[in-house]
């Protein structure tokens, strides 16, 4: 019998995102006692990610948003105030990067009779077309969110700020995005199996996972990556993802003459090989909550250069490095590249583990959110 529900809100599994590798992993590690569900307004991209959550008791509810861009936010506050006034849930958990989605949600759940509405801020800006008008909006309704939520929390302290403008910091609470450091300690027999597959046998792999979109910055990745490979040959690039961007930044790899060096992975369930194969991870991105994937990279043992958008919190290991992503820049990231190339590769679980960054850490937090 569970004593506790909780519903965890806009929750999908696309492109491998830090949300829900969040989410998956507080599922796979909670207590019994808890019943934890997903409502997610995206059909998940693989049935996989659904079955092992079933399989752990977690039911997974699509509340569909059919429609064009403007009809989403009245179809997806209906559906969720029909779902929760005919389903009790005792904490209403809801994710978002932007405040609009998380007030509208919110509003949606306080209508429906749920007064535990817990608030989670994951970024720390706008991604995709039109960013200014989002950014307005964004501001606009963030200071309104202590009037519906009970329960602020955020990823980072930039997450934090970006989202809750005008709450205390000593009322958010930072949860790092925890992961299963075990299954990311480096293991150079499966890095030999999972290179060899690829076809990277004795070749210099700079790897990214993320899904191609703006945030990310594939087009810096791409144009850095062509300085690189004259100076070093033997350099290819593995990107793991998909995304809206993918066919431009595809067009842009043919277009340098390149593609014979870029390999494009697509998505993946086993990350945590593919990261075993890298030889240097890049995040590049223009913003960032607090990236997982960076977290898994420096897990993994990985020597891992983040731009200097992403927060200082990211950075566990002493390899990790921050360098600015303006064109003039590039140069520094491939001398950082063939200085780090050599490194060699450690186990880093203790590190990861004394940071705060294994998901029994992130169990305890979420359990805590949850009166237990």
């Amino acid at each position: 019998m569970n004593d506790i529900k909780v519903l965890e809100v806009n929750v999908n599994d696309h492109s491998y995102n830090g949300v829900f590798s969040l989410i998956k992993n507080v599922v796979l590690n909670k207590p019994r006692s808890i019943q934890i569900d997903i409502a997610s307004f995206e059909k998940f991209e693989n049935s996989k990610n659904i079955e092992i959550l079933n399989q752990n008791g977690c039911k997974v509810f699509y509340l569909g948003d059919k429609g064009n861009k403007f009809q989403q936010p009245r179809i997806r506050y209906k559906n969720l105030y029909k779902f929760l006034c005919q389903n009790n849930y005792d904490y209403v958990h809801i994710h978002s990067d932007v405040a609009d989605k998380l007030l509208l949600l919110g509003l949606a759940a306080k209508k429906a009779g749920h007064n535990k509405i817990i608030y989670h801020s994951h970024a720390a800006n706008v991604d995709g077309r039109y960013r200014w008008i989002k950014r307005i909006i964004h501001h606009t309704c963030a200071p309104f969110l202590k009037r519906v939520g009970t329960e602020y929390v955020a990823v980072s302290g930039l997450a934090a700020k970006w989202m809750y403008p005008n709450i205390s910091s000593a009322k958010v609470k930072i949860i790092k995005n925890g992961i299963d450091l075990s299954k990311y300690k480096y293991n150079s027999a499966v890095r030999r199996k999972v290179r060899e597959s690829l076809g990277l046998k004795d070749n210099l792999v700079i790897g990214n996972i993320g899904r191609f979109a703006y945030q990310k910055n594939h087009r810096f990745m791409i144009k850095m990556f062509y300085d690189l490979q004259s100076q070093c040959p033997e350099a290819r690039l593995l990107l793991v993802g998909e995304g809206k961007d993918k066919p431009k930044i595809q067009e842009l790899v043919n277009r340098l003459n390149i593609s014979k060096k870029v390999i494009f992975y697509g998505v993946s369930n086993n990350v945590e090989k593919l990261l075993q194969a890298m030889d240097i991870f890049i995040l590049p991105s223009h913003f960032e909550g607090l990236p997982i994937v960076g977290v898994e990279a420096q897990a993994a043992g990985l020597p891992v250069i983040f731009s200097n958008k992403i927060t200082r919190e990211a950075r566990i290991l002493n390899t990790t490095k921050y360098l600015g992503i303006k064109s003039r820049n590039i140069p520094s990231w491939i001398k950082s590249i063939k200085k780090d190339k050599n490194i060699e590769r450690q186990d880093s679980y203790k590190e990861c583990k004394l940071s705060g960054f294994g998901i029994s850490d992130s169990v305890k937090q979420f359990m805590e959110l949850y009166g237990k």
